[in-house]
């Protein structure tokens, strides 16, 4: 005698679920962290594609100068001539006791941009910048 039985697999879907819960913030999180870097992606660090274009590219390596200008100095009191030497235009620069603030110009491919410079201390410099507008 042959006997049939209709049989249903059940799918457990305990684990998978709710994967979605972590999944959709998780996505969110990193498309607003990339709108936040893609404005000023110089000052975060991270001169690259996807979130530079070619003038982010200069304008990095134009600071890198400044960077390396503010180092090599004993007195962050030079700086501001010798990044001027340098080709970047200094627009405004304060003097203070181990500090310099500085509003540079810089030329990149697609224009003119302005940049905010602060460096800090006379022994282990340290540069810090954000865009401005000119």
């Amino acid at each position: 005698m042959q006997r049939l039985a209709l049989v249903v697999r059940r799918i457990d879907r305990g684990r998978g679920r709710y994967r979605w819960l972590w999944v959709a913030p998780a996505v969110l999180i990193l498309v607003l962290t990339a709108r936040v870097v893609s404005t000023d992606p110089v000052g975060y660090g991270v001169p690259f594609w996807p979130f530079a274009n070619g003038s982010d590219r200069a304008e990095h390596r134009l600071m890198d100068q400044v960077t390396t200008v503010a180092r090599a100095l004993r007195h962050v009191d030079a700086v501001p001539a010798a990044v001027a030497a340098q080709g970047v235009e200094v627009l405004d620069a304060r003097i203070g006791a181990g500090t310099v603030w500085m509003r540079v110009r810089l030329h990149v491919p697609d224009g003119v941009r302005c940049r905010e410079v602060t460096v800090l201390g006379d022994t282990g410099v340290q540069v810090n910048s954000r865009r401005v507008g000119c």
